[in-house]
């Protein structure tokens, strides 16, 4: 999977842990083996994970008011 195709995108994620953010993933930094991906979640807050965290991703349409 190209994780760059997910930059700039609004997702609904699902995390093995147990979260679930919705937002907008602004930066997907590929180091050796390990992909992390940042969002700023629907609360305006910044989330980091792992690709291998990932249980679900899905596209969503823009949902920031305006």
């Amino acid at each position: 999977m190209d994780w760059k195709y997910w930059l700039e995108r609004y997702v609904f994620v699902q995390l093995k842990s147990g979260g679930v953010y919705s937002g907008r993933i602004i930066d997907v930094d590929i180091s050796e083996h390990i992909i992390f991906l940042t969002m700023i979640d629907k609360y305006g807050d910044r989330v980091i994970f792992t690709s291998g965290e990932i249980i679900k991703i899905k596209e969503e349409e823009n949902k920031e008011r305006e």
